[in-house]
């Protein structure tokens, strides 16, 4: 078996049983191999704290200000 069959195959288990349609289960699997692969991200190449992110936003909103 691939890995990536392998993997949805792990994710479908965790998409709880009371889910009845199809698209809510494509919902929930796309965002558990989302949330794998950002796990994963971080591992390999750091986070950034919350403070850093929301000083770039900030940055952001205040370079859009400027222009307006």
């Amino acid at each position: 078996m691939s890995t990536a069959k392998q993997l949805i195959l792990e994710s479908l288990s965790g998409i709880p049983d009371d889910i009845q349609d199809e698209f809510e289960v494509m919902e929930n699997l796309y965002k558990l191999l989302r949330y794998r692969k950002s796990k994963q991200s971080i591992a390999s190449n750091g986070g950034q704290s919350t403070e850093d992110v929301r000083a770039m936003f900030q940055q952001k909103h205040e370079e859009r200000k400027m222009l307006v």
